[in-house]
């Protein structure tokens, strides 16, 4: 467990023990890093305890390293972590911080403007509409992947349809219907990179609904 020692899925008090050893031999440098990695493979374990000792391995990196270059991401995968153990403001709240952080270091982006439109309509949080809709176009740049494209229109769709803008809003569901099935990524070295696996969920049925079909 050499090059494993900070990608564990178990969180026993040696594997507690052990990582805290190896964490104190690691650079100093690199430590903010393996607390997040292995904050996201507990997460990942999907066990609502892990998924708290995730939380306070990111809370711990945040606290001893608030200028690294990892702290967006943490902040995202707080966001994640609280979303699934079913707080949802304290999620908005960890997506809002990785924004912060982005605005004041552009050049390290994560997807937490996405998420944060996503978690708001998958949520129907109608007074957040406005902010999703801000973020989005604050943030958008390029969407390469497919399943940025679905994610970006499907936001769009959905609140102009909770807004009675109907028209708009199948323009946008069709758009995010057109990336939910792509199969490939654009990318020649990575085809199957990004695309959009997610189609069984709530949302993707409203957006069928609203396109009037899935290939209308």
């Amino acid at each position: 467990m050499a090059n494993e020692w900070y990608r564990r899925t178990t969180w026993t008090k040696d594997d507690q023990a052990d990582f805290e050893a190896r964490l104190a031999r690691a650079r100093k440098q690199s430590r903010a890093q393996y607390l997040r990695i292995q904050a996201s493979h507990l997460m990942e374990a999907a066990n609502p305890q892990l998924t708290n000792a995730a939380l306070e391995l990111l809370d711990r990196m945040l606290a001893e390293y608030p200028s690294d270059i990892q702290v967006a991401q943490a902040h995202a995968q707080r966001a994640e972590c609280h979303i699934r153990l079913g707080k949802v403001e304290k999620a908005i709240e960890a997506l809002r911080c990785a924004l912060v952080r982005e605005r004041q270091f552009p050049n390290v982006r994560t997807n937490a403007w996405l998420d944060f439109g996503w978690l708001v309509i998958d949520r129907r949080l109608s007074r957040l509409y406005d902010e999703a809709l801000g973020v989005l176009t604050e943030f958008k740049d390029t969407l390469p992947f497919p399943v940025q494209r679905y994610r970006f229109h499907a936001i769009r769709a959905l609140v102009a349809a909770e807004r009675g803008a109907l028209a708009n809003a199948r323009v946008e569901a069709k758009k995010a219907l057109e990336a939910g099935r792509a199969t490939h990524s654009g990318f020649r070295y990575h085809p199957t990179l990004g695309l959009v696996r997610d189609t069984g969920l709530d949302i993707h049925s409203r957006l069928e609904a609203l396109a009037g079909s899935a290939r209308s």
